[in-house]
């Protein structure tokens, strides 16, 4: 018993240990050895422009942004033999959630329903003749309604509550949930500053070092996306499967156990991004992109000057005296 609890506590720490990569890029080695690199959390060298007078700069700026209010759709689907059966059936239903909602503080407001689609159902019917063929003939049998049910929330622990009540009117087709965004021009009139205050904090550094960046002439161009959860939802399975080799596999019925596929919220990774506003936010959030490029085209350099050739023509008078001397001879202007 003991040297069992030994090794149950040894492979337990194993696995701790292990957790740090997680199952999700435990079960997909052969990407993993695959890896293109996508981020500058792999070093990148700088390279150089064509043109020796051309800088070029990219910022790129994230922020993650909890949502204001949720948006879980429902739906829900009635039938029945005869239309006022079909639409009581629903009414009832519907009448039910909101008087739940109403007790969560939900109001009417806060509620819409979406009518989908109000549709006959046929069936064949069998007709027994004795001297000919059977005979299949469609006739109708009732009615089918789809309603989708939208409720908005604002506090999103009451997802919880608000299924409980969904499900007391058999309702248990929860289409989607979307996450709802405030004032998304703030959001992205934020980044924009950011950046541009990134920017102007470069050309700074740059005329610190003797490169006047502020002289130069600018092109600027811009670009702005929005990622919402729903979107980064990504699917795995945990397990670890049993190899089996051609001999085993030879002449036996395999049955494998079916594995659940499991969901995660896979955030858009930081690592390309210069400037990141909340960073740490902890529950599954709206992230709003944007980047800035920004080209600099430096004024060619002045060629230097050549130098300047003056000719100075210095006269001299000498007077060669009779005894064969050369003297200078001074003479006034």
């Amino acid at each position: 018993m003991k040297r069992l609890l030994f090794l149950c506590t040894f492979l337990l720490s194993f696995t701790l240990g292990a957790q740090t990569m997680g199952n999700y890029n435990n079960q997909r080695p052969s990407q993993v050895q695959n890896y293109q690199v996508q981020f500058r959390a792999v070093p990148r060298p700088a390279n150089f422009t064509n043109d020796p007078n051309v800088i070029e700069v990219t910022i790129n700026a994230l922020s993650n942004q909890p949502a204001a209010a949720h948006l879980a759709i429902f739906s829900v689907f009635q039938a029945g033999s005869t239309v006022k059966s079909v639409n009581g059936g629903m009414n009832s239903r519907l009448e039910t959630v909101k008087a739940g909602l109403k007790k969560l503080g939900i109001s009417d407001d806060d509620v819409y329903v979406d009518m989908v689609n109000f549709l006959p159902t046929y069936a064949f019917n069998e007709e027994k003749k004795i001297f000919s063929k059977k005979t299949l003939t469609e006739v109708p049998t009732g009615f089918n309604m789809q309603k989708n049910l939208h409720i908005r929330y604002r506090d999103a622990e009451l997802l919880d509550q608000i299924l409980t009540v969904v499900t007391e009117a058999e309702i248990y087709d929860i289409i989607k949930v979307d996450y709802v965004v405030d004032e998304p021009q703030n959001v992205y009139a934020e980044l924009r500053e950011e950046a541009f205050g990134y920017l102007n904090g470069m050309i700074d550094e740059y005329a610190k070092n003797g490169i006047g960046l502020d002289t130069a002439r600018k092109q600027i161009a811009e670009n702005a996306w929005v990622v919402y959860p729903g979107d980064r939802y990504e699917a795995y399975t945990a397990h670890s499967s049993q190899k089996l080799t051609a001999k085993e596999r030879e002449g036996a019925v395999v049955t494998q156990a079916e594995k659940p596929v499991l969901r995660f919220y896979n955030a858009i990774p930081t690592n390309d991004y210069d400037l990141v506003i909340n960073p740490g936010l902890l529950e599954p959030s709206a992230q709003f992109s944007f980047s800035l490029k920004v080209r600099f085209t430096l004024p060619p350099e002045k060629p230097a000057p050549k130098p300047v050739i003056q000719t100075k023509v210095v006269k001299q008078f000498l007077y060669l005296t009779p005894d064969g001397k050369i003297v200078p001879l001074a003479l006034e202007n």
